[in-house]
C-alpha cells in the first residue's frame, strides 16, 4: 500500500476502524457441514432450569458505539449493540460449529457457486419482509463500504426466487461460511434509503433500536416478529459503555448492572469465589499484536523487526499487561479454534544475543524508535511499558507518544507511526484477520509491507475450497507472517463474562457476539 496524503475523514475512520472491529469469522467444512443444524428452538432446558420470558438486563461494555450500519462496521463495541439488532445469514456456536441463521441451508454448488435457502418468515423492523431481494441488496453495497474487504472475491448476488440467493464467486473461496458469519448482518433496502443507515439501523434481528444516547446508552426492545419461535428471552437489553473496569464491576456488584465485559484482571481470581456473581468460561478469542510501519526506517529493514521479535517475553507480557488473563500467542488463533498451529521461527526466545547480532548486520545498534500510543486504553499503554523495558535489553530506546483515538488512527492510515500494538476481533478463520491486514494489495495493509512469499502464501490459503489444502496452506502462512514479522502476536485476551447470579445465556462466541436473544432472567 502507498503511502497516503491528505486522506479524507471517511476513508480514515473505515480503515480505521478496521484494527477493532469485527467480531467474526469462520472456519469453513472443517467445522460442520454446511446447512446442517438446526438451533434450539425457545425456551431451551439449562443447567439454569427452564428459560423465561421477560425481564430486562443492563449490559456494559468497554467502549461507545458510534455507527450502527453494519456495512461500515468500525469499533467492537458497536457491533455488540447492533449485532442484536440485525441478524446475520449463518451463526456460529461456542463449539465453532456453523448453525443455521436467516439461511435455513447452504450448499456449494462447485468452486465458485453457493446457493443458499432462506427462512420464509423473518420480518424487518420496518414492516418489511425478509427476502433474497435483501440479501442481493446487502452484498451488493459492500463493496463500497469498509466490510467490503471482506467479499473481494464475490462476483454477483444472484436472486433465485423469493426465498432463494445463489452467490457467484470471481475465484474459488474457502471462507465463504465463514465469511456469512462475519459480515452477513442483513440489511432492508428501504430502510437504508429512507433514513441514515448509521443513526437508524432497521433489521430482522431479535431487537429494535428504541433509543439511541450518544456517549450514555443504547436501548433496545423485543422484536415480537423475530422469526425464531419464543425468541428472545428478554423484553429489554440496555447497553451502556463504561470504560472504567473498576467502576463497571462496582455497578454489577451493587445490581445496578447485569453484565459487565472485562473486570481488574488482578482480581480475577478473587471474584471467581465471589458470592452474588457468576463468570462464564474464559476463552482465548481476542488476540494483540505489535504493528510496524515497514514503509519506513527503521522498520523497512525486517532484521529490525526481526531482532525485536527475538526480545519479546510473550510470558512477561502476559503476566505484567494482562495479569494472567490471557494466553502466550505466536499466530492469529489459540486453542481451541481448530486453526491454531504452534508454528513460531522464534521458539527460544527471546535471545537478546541474536537480537543484537541482527541489529548490528542492520546498522542499527544505538535505534531509537517512538511507539504510538492511547492513554485510556489502559493495556496498549502497559504493553508499551513491558516492551520498552525488553527492548533496552538490546539498547533500543523507546519513547512513548500518547495520541487521542482519531489521531491514532490517523498516524496508522497515515503510515507516520513506527510502530504500536493493537487487537483484532476478527479471528475465527484466520484469513479474516492475516489476509487484509498482511497481504500486499490489502487496502487494510496497516503495516505496508510488500512480501511475494506472504502473498503467495495467503492466496493458496484463502483462494481454495479444499479444506485439506487449506489446512495444509495455513502453516505457511503463520510462518512467513512470522519470519518477515510485519505484525508480531503477543497474547490472546481470554474473554469472560461477569453477569448476576440471576442472568444467564451468555457465553463467550468464536465470533465475539454479544448474542442477547439468548440470555434470559431467572424469575
Amino acid at each position: 500500500m502507498t503511502e497516503e496524503r491528505g486522506i479524507d475523514r471517511r476513508t480514515l475512520i473505515q480503515r480505521a476502524g478496521a484494527l477493532g472491529v469485527l467480531s467474526s469469522g469462520g472456519l469453513s467444512a472443517l467445522l460442520a457441514a454446511c446447512g446442517g443444524n438446526d438451533e434450539e428452538a425457545g425456551g431451551a432446558t439449562t443447567a439454569a432450569g427452564k428459560a423465561v420470558r421477560g425481564g430486562r438486563a443492563v449490559l456494559a461494555t468497554v467502549d461507545k458505539p458510534v455507527n450502527m450500519d453494519p456495512a461500515d462496521a468500525q469499533l467492537y463495541s458497536s457491533l455488540q449493540v447492533y449485532q442484536n439488532i440485525f441478524h446475520k445469514l449463518v451463526n456460529v456456536d461456542a463449539d465453532f460449529k456453523f448453525i443455521p441463521g436467516l439461511a435455513s441451508k447452504w450448499t456449494q454448488d462447485d468452486d465458485t457457486t453457493w446457493t443458499l435457502e432462506l427462512v420464509d418468515n423473518a420480518v424487518f423492523q420496518n414492516g418489511e419482509p425478509f427476502t433474497a431481494n435483501d440479501v442481493k441488496f446487502s452484498f451488493d453495497r459492500l463493496p463500497e463500504h469498509a466490510n467490503g474487504i471482506f467479499v473481494q472475491a464475490w462476483k454477483e448476488t444472484e436472486v433465485v426466487g423469493p426465498h432463494t440467493v445463489r452467490f457467484h464467486l470471481s475465484q474459488p473461496y474457502g471462507a465463504v461460511p465463514a465469511t456469512l458469519a462475519a459480515i452477513g448482518d442483513m440489511v432492508n433496502e428501504k430502510a437504508v434509503s429512507s433514513s441514515d443507515p448509521k443513526l437508524h439501523p432497521v433489521g430482522c434481528g431479535p431487537y429494535r433500536m428504541a433509543e439511541w444516547i450518544k456517549d450514555d446508552h443504547v436501548t433496545l426492545e423485543r422484536w415480537d416478529k423475530f422469526f425464531k419461535p419464543d425468541k428472545p428471552y428478554l423484553d429489554e437489553v440496555v447497553f451502556r459503555a463504561i470504560g472504567d473496569e473498576s467502576v463497571r464491576l462496582t455497578g454489577l456488584q451493587t445490581g445496578e448492572l447485569d453484565w459487565i465485559q472485562r473486570v481488574p484482571a488482578q482480581r480475577v481470581q478473587e471474584l471467581e469465589s465471589a458470592s452474588g456473581i457468576t463468570s462464564s468460561p474464559g476463552k482465548p478469542y481476542l488476540p494483540d499484536m505489535v504493528m510496524f510501519n515497514c514503509s519506513k526506517p527503521p522498520f523497512n529493514d525486517p532484521r529490525v523487526r526481526q531482532a525485536i521479535a527475538w526480545l519479546i517475553d510473550r510470558d512477561e507480557v502476559v503476566n505484567l499487561v494482562w495479569f494472567g488473563t490471557a494466553v502466550a500467542a505466536t499466530e492469529a488463533v489459540s486453542p481451541p479454534n481448530p486453526w491454531h498451529t504452534g508454528e513460531n521461527p522464534y521458539d527460544g526466545g527471546p535471545d537478546v544475543d541474536r537480537a543484537k547480532s541482527l541489529l548490528r548486520e542492520a546498522g542499527q545498534e544505538n535505534l531509537q524508535i517512538t511507539f504510538a500510543g492511547q492513554p485510556q486504553v489502559a493495556t496498549q499503554i502497559r504493553t508499551a511499558e513491558v516492551l520498552r523495558s525488553q527492548l533496552a535489553k538490546a539498547g533500543i530506546q523507546m519513547q512513548i507518544q500518547n495520541y487521542e483515538p482519531a489521531q491514532w488512527f490517523e498516524q496508522l492510515a497515515t503510515k507516520k507511526y513506527d510502530l504500536t500494538s493493537t487487537y483484532w476481533s476478527a479471528t475465527l478463520d484466520p484469513v479474516h484477520l492475516y489476509l487484509p491486514v498482511c497481504y500486499s494489495k490489502s487496502p487494510w495493509n496497516f503495516p505496508a509491507n510488500q512480501n511475494a512469499k506472504i502473498d503467495s502464501a495467503l492466496e493458496k490459503f484463502a483462494y481454495s475450497t479444499d479444506d485439506a489444502a487449506r489446512k495444509a496452506a495455513y502453516p505457511d502462512v503463520v510462518m512467513a507472517v512470522a519470519e518477515d514479522a510485519p505484525i508480531i502476536f503477543l497474547s490472546n485476551e481470554i474473554q469472560r463474562y461477569w453477569t448476576q447470579d440471576s442472568l444467564h445465556g451468555s457465553v463467550p462466541l468464536p465470533s465475539l457476539e454479544i448474542r442477547a436473544e439468548d440470555m434470559w432472567q431467572e424469575s
